[in-house]
């Protein structure tokens, strides 16, 4: 008897301990405390010490052979809107980005406006085009920078076999005066599918009656466009304009496998600026510093864009609510007395 009691006594005490691990015992709180820790910890050990390590940097002078530091506070960030290599990049930087958005936009959209007739092939169509998304970016440098060679490459050779340019004088893709726009509608080519497949699913989900309506009023291919498919398209296009941004700013592979930053400095956006200073100069603060200067242009431009989103949802709201007022007043409706959702 004595030592079924003390069994039962132990197995108790196990059951306690080991009720703050059981899930169905804890309360919800605490269970979603103990899901929340472990990925607190990761974000803290990859993203958040080493922002703040580099924020760090930013504010020393760092020299790499003697290990030495020292602090010169905001003097980097001075140095660097003060430097003609800063300044040109930074220019570079925004030419590139919108080449790529524009690029990037048109391809989208149009696609999405491809794919969503019906048409023989279309399946197969739709599994080609994220081709490009799936391909690395290193393997879509190596293939435009083929074609756009002016020995053998694809583009001189339909414009040698159309007449347009002779073999002796072939276009030079890649030169000073090209180079941005050749490399932006390769990295265009490669981030379009994204934008297309999220155009496409948007409008899969425009109501058929609208387009019958459109016809019926013999509206051309512009007027459907515009007053029909684009109503539609606004948001998803401002959200992808975020990404294209984003991405074509801080840009380094395609231009350092296409061009190298060259010829000359033609290409060197802000990023390769970065590289160049951190990897080749160790010149490790002041890489930091213009970094810093790219992440404040980065969420500038995105807080112009979501500023815009923010005021186009406001602007259609305060729409829906006047046409609803309007649609109860013709009915006879007061619009305190109206039904909940204007229904």
């Amino acid at each position: 008897m004595a030592v079924t009691t003390e069994t039962a006594g132990r197995g108790a005490r196990v059951a306690r301990a080991g009720g703050f691990l059981n899930s169905s015992r804890m309360s919800e709180a605490t269970f979603a405390y103990l899901l929340v820790v472990p990925v607190l910890v990761v974000l803290t050990a990859i993203m958040i010490y080493p922002t703040l390590y580099s924020i760090y940097i930013s504010f020393n002078s760092v020299d790499v052979a003697t290990d030495t530091w020292e602090w010169v506070g905001l003097q980097n960030y001075i140095d660097a809107f003060n430097s003609t290599d800063v300044i040109n990049s930074i220019i570079t930087t925004v030419k590139y980005t919108i080449y790529v958005t524009l690029f990037a936009t048109l391809l989208a959209v149009g696609g999405a406006l491809l794919l969503n007739e019906a048409f023989k092939g279309k399946a197969l169509l739709s599994a080609l085009v994220i081709l490009p998304w799936s391909v690395s970016t290193y393997a879509a440098a190596v293939v435009f920078r083929f074609m756009y060679s002016p020995q053998s490459g694809l583009f001189n050779s339909i414009l040698v076999h159309l007449g347009i340019v002779s073999q002796d004088n072939p276009v030079q893709f890649l030169d000073e005066k090209t180079v941005l726009i050749s490399i932006a509608i390769a990295h265009a080519w490669q981030f379009a599918p994204l934008g297309m497949y999220f155009m496409l699913a948007t409008l899969q989900i425009i109501p058929s009656d609208l387009y019958k309506v459109a016809k019926t009023d013999r509206l051309n291919v512009w007027g459907r466009f515009r007053h029909v498919i684009w109503p539609y398209l606004k948001t998803p296009v401002l959200i992808y304009l975020v990404l294209v941004t984003a991405e074509a700013a801080k840009v380094f592979d395609i231009i350092y496998f296409m061009s190298g930053g060259g010829p000359g400095t033609a290409s060197l956006d802000l990023v390769y600026n970065i590289y160049k200073e951190t990897f080749v100069n160790y010149n490790l603060g002041y890489g930091a510093a213009i970094s810093y200067i790219l992440v404040a242009i980065i969420m500038v431009i995105t807080t112009i864009y979501f500023l815009l989103i923010t005021f186009r949802k406001k602007e259609e709201s305060v729409l829906e609510i006047a046409e609803a007022e309007t649609t109860w007043k013709l009915q006879g409706i007061e619009p305190d007395a109206a039904p909940v959702g204007g229904r």
